[in-house]
């Protein structure tokens, strides 16, 4: 056994196929496999079930990939801190939620790009499910999603709450409510919002059953631009983050609704692998980039 063949495994686990280990690790297919083989051949046992797609370990391999792969991330650390000073490199794979801003993803960028500028950036702007999906399969590194209040992220992961954030109702600004609408005003209207899986959108729903009034979604349509035009349009109502309606550029033509008893919260949360190893400091890049975007959206906001 030998630091090559763990290293060709874990690549292949956080990968899903020798293909993509291969092309990560610049080797051929058939020397990840040789790799792996010695791997097994060395602990007596198979570490990979080879009849799943993606590639998934068995219980020895799973086992195999949590030693391992805190041992690689300290060889890894062990040669950042010494041949580069400290400074982290190579590939950084971190998603942030759609519900936060088709833009938001940018700010986080922008700082990994100037604090870090040997690692390979790979960003994904996809819903919170997606995300928590792709983490648990080892297909990013970090993420930043939403959850109701009464969620929590996966144990298996490292978590921190970066705070609450609203959602709030937007319709035409030629639409006319009481102030606050009520449920019985807002439930004669059809909605505009995110297919299913967002979790703003279930606690809606959710608020309509409770009361026992209809609840139809007239458009389903990914991207806030494209929601808000609709919306502007009189096509239906729609359910935002304020920040997402104070940064459009179709603002002076939609307003926000205030409902009674209806203040829909999901608190942010940044979530990463427990061996993040020297990835660390670009995933405290991310938090604060994201925290400091959130103190400017609550101060332009109040």
């Amino acid at each position: 056994m030998n630091l090559i063949d763990l290293e060709a495994f874990v690549s292949v686990v956080d990968r899903g196929s020798i293909v993509a280990a291969a092309a990560g690790l610049h080797l051929t297919q058939s020397a990840v496999t040789r790799r792996i083989q010695n791997l097994e051949d060395a602990l007596g046992t198979p570490l990979l079930d080879r009849q799943t797609r993606p590639l998934q370990p068995t219980r020895a391999g799973q086992e195999t990939y949590e030693f391992a792969k805190p041992v690689l991330n300290s060889v890894n650390d062990l040669k950042t801190g010494i041949m580069l000073g400290g400074e982290p490199s190579g590939d950084f794979r971190f998603g942030m939620s759609r519900a936060l801003g088709d833009l938001a993803i940018s700010a986080p960028i922008r700082c990994l790009r100037t604090d870090f500028p040997k690692v390979r950036i790979q960003a994904f702007a996809q819903w919170s499910g997606v995300l928590l999906e792709r983490l648990a399969n080892r297909a990013l590194d970090c993420a930043v999603v939403l959850l109701p209040e009464e969620n929590t992220p996966p144990a298996s992961l490292m978590s921190e709450c970066l705070g609450p954030e609203p959602y709030a109702i937007v319709a035409a600004r030629a639409k006319r409510f009481s102030q606050p609408a009520t449920f019985q005003e807002l439930s004669s209207n059809a909605w505009v919002l995110n297919p299913n899986g967002c979790g703003a959108r279930q606690q809606l729903e959710a608020a309509f059953l409770q009361r026992g009034l209809p609840f139809v979604s007239s458009v389903e349509a990914e991207g806030y631009e494209l929601q808000l035009s609709l919306i502007s349009e009189g096509v239906g109502l729609g359910l935002v983050m304020p920040q997402v309606f104070y940064s459009s550029a179709l603002r002076g033509r939609i307003k926000l609704v205030k409902a009674k008893d209806f203040s829909p919260m999901q608190n942010i949360w940044l979530l990463h692998s427990r061996h993040i190893g020297r990835l660390a400091p670009a995933v405290r890049c991310v938090r604060d980039a994201v925290k400091q975007q959130l103190h400017r959206r609550g101060s332009t906001n109040s």
